[in-house]
Parts: structure tokens; sequence; C-alpha cells
């Protein structure tokens, strides 16, 4: 059986928003900076945006499986 990691979505107070195991030792998996104007614009959905962007990194992408695979392209046919 393989072991599941346990993860957490943290914003410091520096207001970087990083990735972590649940038990927080070690360096941050992910680390997202917003500049200060970015930050300006988002105000209060920062978090909210850096959310979406780890869940679309690790749904949306191999990133987490070790493997990446090639990108199959289609044939065209005429």
């Amino acid at each position: 059986m393989s072991e599941t990691a346990v993860l957490e979505i943290v914003e410091l107070a520096d207001g970087e928003v990083i990735l972590r195991p649940a038990e927080g030792e070690g360096e941050p998996l992910l680390r997202i900076r917003f500049s200060e104007e970015a930050a300006g614009l988002l105000r209060e959905s920062r978090f909210e945006v850096a959310r979406e962007m780890i869940d679309h990194a690790i749904t949306r992408t191999t990133l987490w499986e070790g493997e990446r695979e090639e990108a199959s392209v289609p044939e065209t046919v005429h």
C-alpha cells in the first residue's frame, strides 16, 4: 500500500504562499510570491488565487506523479 502525503497550503507573514508537508518540516515543496502590484490588485483574493494555482499544478499535470508522459501529437489526416 502506498503512503499518502498530507500537504497544507500556508500564507506566511510576508505574503508568500507555500505548499508544504503537514508536519511543516523542511523546505516548502512550492512557493508563490506575488509582486507588490499583483498583490495590490488581488488584495484579499491573493490566497484563493494561489490555492487555485496549486490545485491546477497538482490535478492537471503529472508534476506530482514523478514522471512526465510525452505529449502525444495527433496525426494529420487529409
